[in-house]
């Protein structure tokens, strides 16, 4: 009977985190999705397309993941004022985040502007850079839309709301395929624009979800009560003090996600000398990884929701249940998800190639794919309750030492060199993931047991900024 009470917050947290969690996924996926759809139609186009699109996409990429990491601040201080009880400056904190937005927007589409007509610099033929520079410059008016779409879907995670993401996601995945249809091959009565024409899809398809998640706060009585778009008479228009609050913890995010990028694409770069099957089977193995990683990124996520709302609301114990109960979620379906993988590898890769060279190599890889989801679990995951104690410096320092001085270095080190092995090619820099991955996550888990001691008061003095008054959740 006692243990039974003792399961009980844990069993309440599990069905919370699930609730929340599972929509994020299902928009994960819709993402994931979208990125197929893309590679699908303008393969079928023609190969120079697809080429264009995968290098304007690898400049695309990082900029993104620039411009949401700076945006990351917004889901965990959004939830701490809710949790607080103070919905104004719920209000406030999305009004400048669309302020910042706007401000990302310009300082990384100009530079991407300028950077789509110097392609042919990195060693590009000249019509395959000419397409990367169409696609390129199509995606760049999108961002404004995206970057919106971002603070609008905080807004509704700081109240917990994360179903219109999800069913946002979905209409958007259905309307790229036509979208695609219609200006990659100039159907519809659209004009053929190839490759520039996806750029154009995906364009409308961000500022398409801008515009539906728009459309809900104002038909949601909670939301569109908070007058989102119309500051209180005591809030400036521009709040610089708060902006900056953002940018020092979403910069730190910016930059782990940077550093975490630059890991894993180094390593097709690095794995060149071995050929082009080393590299297919590299590549299978982290396409399957990506899609698998959508599960501890949407727990990851709703984290930071739900421990940023019980340390607002002055609850450091629940926010302690809420951190343990998602990482023990993770840590389950990580193992359920390894199962599967070893026992199902060999059908995994034939669903990728029919090519048996690239097949044999992805398979030896996913052995070590199986042995990194436990472990990449528990960082991610860790990464997000961090987040929802803004303690996104802890996230980037570990970041830059597991990924920069520790999983790259000992990659190549194995899989280049014979001064510890003879160079195992592919297997060595997998190695070098898991031990970065197993870094991160004994620093994080660490992180989170020293925080999670603090008492209430301390733990509220940490998340709001230095003079914030508690008090002011009464007379909101």
């Amino acid at each position: 009977m006692a243990s039974g009470s003792a399961l009980a917050p844990f069993l309440r947290e599990a069905r919370r985190i699930l609730g929340i969690g599972l929509p994020i996924f299902i928009a994960q996926l819709s993402q994931i999705g979208m990125n197929f759809v893309d590679t699908v139609m303008t393969g079928h186009y023609s190969a120079s397309s697809m080429a264009a699109v995968a290098v304007a996409g690898s400049v695309w990429a990082p900029a993104m993941l620039l411009a949401i990491g700076c945006l990351l601040a917004l889901p965990g201080m959004g939830a701490q004022l809710a949790g607080a009880r103070r919905p104004g400056d719920c209000a406030h904190l999305f009004r400048q985040g669309v302020l910042l937005a706007l401000a990302l927007s310009l300082a990384i589409g100009i530079p991407l502007w300028l950077l789509a007509s110097r392609l042919d610099a990195f060693g590009l033929e000249a019509g395959l850079a000419a397409q990367a520079c169409a696609y390129l410059r199509a995606l760049i008016p999108g961002l404004p839309g995206f970057l919106l779409f971002i603070c609008l879907r905080s807004l509704f995670e700081a109240f917990a709301r994360t179903r219109p993401a999800m069913a946002i996601g979905l209409a958007c995945l259905a309307l790229n395929v036509p979208l695609n249809y219609a200006f990659i091959y100039g159907r519809l009565g659209m004009p053929q624009l190839g490759a520039m024409g996806c750029g154009v899809a995906t364009a409308a398809c961000y500022w398409f979800m801008a515009l539906a998640m728009l459309g809900c706060m104002l038909f949601d009585r909670q939301l569109s009560a908070l007058r989102p778009f119309s500051p209180r008479r005591e809030d400036p228009v521009f709040d610089p003090a708060l902006v900056r609050r953002l940018l020092r913890i979403g910069g730190p995010n910016a930059l782990a996600l940077c550093v975490e990028c630059s890991l894993f694409a180094l390593t097709a770069i690095l794995l060149a000398p071995f050929g082009t099957t080393a590299v297919a089977g590299h590549q299978i193995a982290m396409s399957y990884g990506n899609v698998l990683f959508a599960v501890p990124l949407s727990i990851s996520m709703t984290a930071t929701i739900r421990v940023g709302r019980e340390l607002g609301a002055g609850r450091p114990l629940r926010a302690r249940t809420a951190s343990r109960t998602a990482l023990a979620l993770g840590l389950m379906l990580a193992l359920a998800a390894m199962l599967a993988t070893l026992a199902f590898r060999r059908e995994i890769v034939s669903a990728y190639t029919t090519d048996a060279a690239s097949q044999a190599v992805a398979a030896s890889l996913l052995l070590f794919c199986a042995g990194y989801l436990a472990c990449d679990s528990l960082q991610c995951i860790g990464a997000g309750a961090l987040r929802g104690w803004n303690d996104t410096r802890t996230v980037f320092l570990t970041s830059l030492a597991a990924c920069g001085g520790l999983g790259l270095p000992l990659g190549f080190l194995l899989g280049r060199t014979d001064l510890l092995v003879p160079a195992m090619g592919a297997p060595g820099f997998w190695t070098g993931y898991i031990a970065a991955m197993t870094f991160s996550a004994a620093c994080y888990l660490l992180r989170l047991r020293g925080l999670q001691r603090l008492d209430a008061r301390s733990a509220l003095a940490r998340i709001l900024p230095q003079g914030d008054d508690p008090a002011r959740r009464h007379r909101n």
